[in-house]
């Protein structure tokens, strides 16, 4: 597997990427700050950058913060970033299924013209590239979250083979797969950690049953219900991703920020991250 280098057009991009985050967050951009959440981009960047792809990750890493991904496989096996079944939304390929291409088809479509054409030739990232990337730009502690949309056996073995290869076993989880898949990953290593979307209601038997590593939780928890996931040893999550003014509240970030979460999976970073930063000021 080739390391990722940021070629002439790839450093284009990325500060092409940059100049967007500091004129939305002015003096804002630096790392996060001990004990505050981490922000977990959802899709990384993907109000800035084309989703799911290195740009809109390595501006994630650089920026301190996490991020989520997508992980599907193509023909012949291979594990990519991807959201969507079909490549037609997010390339200039007509609809067809990620399933029925190989790797090699998959790499040809551009995966950045789509969103601005300044990110013409982005290509959609393999898993491997993307942790590849991660384990060589990320500064300090991040969290890397793996939703599983599409494995095959096999592929199940390469996603903890290759977390396991880039050392990324305590920053990243699983979740989103059905819980046959969880197990056979979990058997597979059992350094390999799974997370789950969990609500309120469910919190009690899936704190009972103690398998997941990381509650994804799909409710804004108080500080009480944090500190008991905490003193099970698990890492505490808010998935508060999505689009709209309801998914940028204010009040809601602080809220979360002040119950002592862990993470935020969220499509607003940056401005969630500056919230959070004044409020240390």
């Amino acid at each position: 597997m080739r390391k990722y280098y940021l070629t002439m057009n790839g450093r284009r991009r990325f500060l092409l990427v940059f100049a967007v985050v500091l004129a939305v967050c002015p003096c804002r951009v630096g790392v996060v700050q001990a004990g505050d959440p981490i922000p977990v981009a959802h899709r990384g960047l993907l109000r800035h950058a084309p989703e799911n792809t290195l740009p809109a990750f390595a501006a994630c890493l650089e920026l301190g913060m996490g991020f989520e991904l997508d992980i599907r496989t193509t023909k012949d096996g291979h594990l990519v970033v991807l959201h969507d079944d079909s490549v037609e939304r997010t390339t200039n390929a007509p609809a067809r299924s990620v399933r029925d291409m190989t790797l090699k088809e998959v790499r040809q479509l551009d995966a950045g013209g789509w969103f601005d054409p300044a990110f013409a030739g982005v290509r959609v990232p393999t898993l491997e590239e993307t942790l590849a990337l991660v384990k060589n730009r990320k500064r300090g502690s991040t969290i890397i979250a793996l939703n599983v949309k599409q494995l095959t056996p096999d592929g199940e073995a390469t996603l903890v083979s290759l977390v396991n290869k880039y050392g990324l076993l305590n920053e990243s989880f699983a979740f989103d797969q059905n819980a046959k898949i969880s197990r056979r990953l979990k058997k597979l290593n059992p350094k390999f950690r799974i997370g789950q979307n969990v609500n309120r209601k469910s919190l009690d038997a899936r704190l009972q049953e103690d398998f997941l590593d990381v509650f994804l939780l799909t409710f804004a928890p108080t500080p009480d219900e944090v500190d008991r996931l905490h003193k099970h040893g698990k890492q505490v999550l808010y998935n508060f991703a999505g689009p709209g003014d309801a998914r940028r509240s204010h009040a809601v970030w602080s809220r979360v920020r002040k119950a002592g979460i862990d993470g935020m999976l969220t499509d607003y970073p940056l401005e969630c991250r500056a919230l959070w930063r004044t409020s240390n000021d």
